[in-house]
């Protein structure tokens, strides 16, 4: 299961400048279907936080730095999700900030993230929140336990996959990747003949601990087993 807030925050974080007009941003969190946003300085450092009930009644021309809340709820991203949980209840946050070592905004959690962590259950983020790798050029799905049914939802086309073990007590690990030409295809033929797969990969899936996420490519990929 996730131990770590870096484990279950969303990486692709949504901010805004504290000098930014608050009926424009209120348009940007509709338009998102987020409830809030932090305010970072040019340095990309948490100065505050808007949330929607903070811009529906500001006067017009009003400026974010007017209705942000400071100092902003932030957390460390190798704090454990005990710790983000702890924090949300003593100081009734839905949300907090999540922070690098240099006390960068590098990502965001939400209450319903950390319940999922705590429980070891996938955490889902919106999908306005695609999860693009810059190093690898793919847009991955949000992790799912590997199961007939949410096989059938990953991409009837080429792309790749990368399977997930995530047993109770231990840090979640990636135990398999694959390039494939037809990732659903693939999905259910791992899930119907579980004997052409590696035993550790059985003994994971039978037991319910086996997530996946996938992303397809443009062109057909080359076999790639590890």
């Amino acid at each position: 299961m996730a131990l770590e807030v870096r484990e279950i925050m969303n990486h692709e974080l949504f901010s805004v400048q504290s000098g930014e007009r608050a009926e424009d941003v209120l348009q940007y969190i509709v338009a998102l279907g987020v409830s809030g946003a932090p305010v970072l300085d040019k340095d990309g450092r948490p100065l505050g936080f808007v949330a929607m009930r903070d811009l529906v009644l500001a006067p017009h021309g009003a400026r974010v730095a007017s209705r942000m809340s400071v100092p902003p709820d932030v957390i460390p991203t190798a704090a454990t999700i005990q710790d983000a949980a702890t924090m949300m209840a003593e100081r009734s946050r839905h949300h907090l900030v999540c922070t690098d070592d240099d006390g960068r905004a590098v990502g965001f959690i939400g209450a319903l993230d950390v319940i999922r962590g705590l429980l070891g259950r996938p955490v889902p983020h919106p999908d306005a929140f695609p999860h693009y790798d810059a190093q690898s050029g793919l847009v991955w799905s949000n992790d799912a336990l590997l199961s007939f049914a949410t096989a059938e939802s990953a991409p009837a086309g080429p792309g790749a996959i990368v399977l997930i073990e995530a047993a109770p007590g231990r840090r979640n690990r990636v135990v398999w990747t694959e390039a494939t030409e037809n990732v659903q295809r693939r999905l259910r033929e791992m899930l119907s003949t579980p004997a052409t797969a590696p035993a550790h990969l059985v003994d994971a899936a039978v037991s319910g601990h086996l997530w996946f996420r996938c992303a397809p490519v443009s062109q057909a990929l080359p076999p790639a087993e590890r």
